[in-house]
């Protein structure tokens, strides 16, 4: 201490020196505590914010891994490439039968003087001619025509033709394969109801999903067949999904089930 500090000290009165000491003794520890509640605070903040996000991490997963059992479950959309149903029976014997032998049906050439000779008779040969007729047909000649007949090929043209004019009846349709494919009428307010996972929203995630949905003849959903996007979403629309309201697809006039595609936005504000 200086000479100067001392006289100083030793002109101060006794109680201010004994002030001066505890403010110096107790601002120090107050600057130590606040240091200290300080740590404390910065700490517990951080270890609550990486807990919080550990839980927000750990949630989206168990939504994933329920998603992707959920979509197992489903059946799966009719298949773009399924294979054409195979004929009736009916068709096929017919197009497998052997041709028909018509050469029994061309008539053979002759010469005309016999052939003159043969057609062209008198009138008294032809009164001479007599033949006795049944109320049932013909009896005398007993003739019988074992070739192929011009009524059995028209039966089976006949027949070929109505069972051509069978409509093949599907349970399902695609969009494209339909008449008239159904119409959503209230798919701004079902996009309306849509709430933003929180997910979703803390993790910052937008996209767009759509989903296939198999429409009834009355023009409600019947059921989700699949869905593409972020998984975090999947669970929001196959929801509200169900909420959607078409006007029934028509095939020949007629309502059927028709499968169609609809597409939701998922887009954070800022």
């Amino acid at each position: 201490m200086t000479t100067h500090a001392l006289n100083a000290a030793a002109n101060m009165p006794y109680g201010a020196v004994e002030l001066k000491k505890y403010y110096q003794k107790y601002l120090r520890r107050g600057l130590e505590l606040a240091i200290i509640v300080h740590i404390i605070l910065i700490s517990l903040y951080l270890t609550i914010n990486y807990i919080d996000k550990l839980k927000q991490e750990s949630l989206v997963k168990q939504q994933q891994q329920q998603r992707i059992i959920n979509l197992t479950d489903l059946e799966p959309p009719p298949s773009a490439t399924d294979e054409e149903e195979p004929p009736p029976k009916e068709i096929q014997e017919i197009l497998s039968a052997p041709p028909k032998d018509l050469t029994a049906l061309t008539p053979e050439p002759v010469a005309k003087e016999k052939a003159e000779e043969q057609t062209i008779k008198t009138q008294a040969e032809l009164e001479a001619i007599k033949t006795p007729v049944s109320s049932s047909g013909d009896s005398a000649g007993k003739y019988t025509y074992s070739g192929p007949t011009k009524v059995e090929e028209k039966k089976i043209e006949e027949k070929v033709k109505e069972i051509e004019k069978k409509e093949v009846v599907k349970e399902t349709y695609k969009e494209f394969e339909v008449e008239k494919p159904p119409e959503c009428v209230n798919l701004s307010q079902v996009r309306a109801m849509m709430d933003y996972p929180e997910a979703a929203r803390s993790l910052d995630i937008s996209g767009k999903v759509t989903a296939k949905v198999l429409v009834g003849t009355d023009g409600s959903v019947i059921k989700v067949g699949g869905l593409t996007g972020p998984d975090v979403f999947y669970s929001e629309v196959s929801e509200k999904c169900m909420n959607l309201q078409f006007t029934p697809g028509l095939q020949n006039g007629h309502p059927v089930k028709v499968w169609v595609t609809v597409p939701f936005n998922f887009k954070l504000k800022n």
